[in-house]
């Protein structure tokens, strides 16, 4: 059988410092799985393990069963797996439309010396890259700023803007690092129906940090919550409220429960 995505016993040593200890995690395709704890906990970290940023010290990531531990973040990203950060990291001088399409990078068909002469090849490949960025655009709601440059826009919106330019690359696992950091409540609430109309639509499996709890526990179907870089529960959104190991790992006492 096919398995989609496993990370086994994963883990991050930094000098003496051990950030992520024996993270693992079996996705489903199709499944929307939030990942929690408190500030420092090891999340983000996680992120960089599965998506080729850090090398981890042990443990193992497989893809459909392949091993991609020690691939680089590009061929990774080749396999379909996309992320946003927690750090906005946006082009700020280039265009919302050319932010998206500059993620084609990597599935251009036509060679270099079809772009140097504007050869026809070349051309296709733009005039498909520009129709299908504005496609991502429409999807996210940010056809009417394509012509804007990047730094111009709204926190919300460049936290869409990385979305989309994540979708360019044709992921089939999107994680997403604190996709709602900084919205309001009218933004969380419609970035939570976007995240699955998009899962939906274009069969996505999301990994995704919050700090937000209304926002995971209205959103994902399961939930992994770390502490000091271990994982400390897992479970439903309803199992996760009510664990007294999470509980006092956010409130520091089990009584609050």
């Amino acid at each position: 059988m096919d398995n989609f995505f496993n990370a086994d016993n994963i883990t991050m040593q930094f000098g003496g410092l051990v950030a992520v200890n024996s993270f693992s995690i079996n996705m489903k395709k199709g499944e929307l799985i939030g990942l929690i704890g408190p500030n420092g906990a090891g999340k983000t970290t996680v992120f960089n393990m599965i998506t080729g940023a850090l090398k981890p010290t042990s443990g193992h990531i497989l893809w459909h069963d392949d091993d991609i531990t020690h691939l680089s973040v590009d061929r990774i990203n080749q396999r379909g797996i996309a992320r946003t950060f927690q750090n906005i990291r946006l082009f700020s001088n280039m265009s919302v439309l050319e932010n998206v399409m500059v993620s084609f990078h990597c599935r251009l068909h036509a060679h270099f010396w079809d772009a140097m002469f504007g050869l026809p090849a070349y051309r296709r490949d733009e005039k498909r890259i520009r129709e299908e960025s504005m496609e991502y655009l429409e999807e996210l709601g940010l056809v009417h700023v394509a012509s804007e440059t990047s730094s111009s826009l709204p926190y919300g919106l460049q936290r869409r803007l990385e979305i989309a330019r994540a979708l360019a690359t044709h992921p089939k696992l999107l994680l997403l690092d604190e996709p709602a950091a900084g919205m309001n409540p009218r933004e969380t609430s419609e970035l939570a129906e976007l995240i699955h109309s998009l899962k939906e639509k274009y069969a996505l499996t999301v990994f995704l940090i919050e700090h937000d709890m209304k926002f995971v526990m209205g959103l994902c179907q399961r939930i992994k919550v770390l502490d000091y870089g271990i994982t400390i529960a897992e479970g439903t959104p309803v199992e996760i409220q009510s664990n007294p190991s999470v509980i006092k790992a956010y409130l520091g006492d089990a009584k609050h429960a």
